[in-house]
């Protein structure tokens, strides 16, 4: 077993890579605001399925995907994190098709103080006090950007609270693997968005 202090830094590195990477995509997503967001949803659910599947016959986790399908619980916390990750994904796309990266980012801006107040509350989890400083310099910094906005900050907050229940109902089955887990929760949504691309409401050849 990895030793505590390896897993912080791996936790860690693995943090910076994600919210560098989301940082990114706002310039993509961009790309593609002529097309409606359920739309991209659909395409976004399709294609991660694809490469998802890809990626687990190349390491040959197709057994450990069917294992886990048959264990109704797990299928379970799946579909409600299913219906959170999606709600996150199209708050997100359509926020940056209508011009409110601003608002994106504050969403996930607030994202670590909301997984934090989860780990506290639901979790039981303890903070040290210079973790309690971080928290406290990290929630002031939102004062001033909430306050100039005029409105409370919707999107950022159903961006925060969606993707921090997802986060909570994922750390509740640690026998799943995250690509399993997204395997499964891709799978789930994928008849819908397929259906969707079919009804006439969307394209299978999205072009940009």
């Amino acid at each position: 077993m990895m030793p505590s202090s390896a897993r912080t830094r791996e936790g860690v590195l693995y943090a910076l890579a994600c919210y560098g990477a989301w940082g990114v995509f706002p310039a993509f997503w961009k790309l593609v605001a002529s097309v409606p967001p359920a739309e991209v949803l659909a395409h976004r659910i399709l294609w991660s399925l694809l490469a998802v599947a890809a990626m687990l016959a190349w390491r040959r986790g197709g057994g450990a995907v069917l294992v886990l399908l048959g264990n109704r619980r797990i299928v379970l916390t799946l579909a409600v994190s299913t219906l959170c990750i999606s709600f996150n994904w199209l708050v997100f796309i359509a926020a940056v098709a209508d011009g409110e990266v601003l608002q994106a980012s504050l969403g996930y801006f607030l994202n670590p103080l909301v997984n934090v107040a989860l780990g506290v509350l639901v979790l039981k989890e303890r903070l040290r006090p210079l973790q309690w400083l971080a928290v406290g310099i990290a929630a002031t910094g939102l004062v001033g950007p909430i306050l100039a906005g005029g409105t409370p900050p919707w999107t950022a907050l159903a961006l925060a609270l969606s993707f921090g229940v997802y986060g909570l109902l994922r750390k509740r089955l640690p026998a799943v693997t995250p690509l399993a887990g997204l395997a499964i929760e891709t799978g789930l949504m994928a008849p819908l968005a397929l259906a969707y691309l079919q009804g006439g409401r969307g394209r299978l050849d999205l072009c940009v």
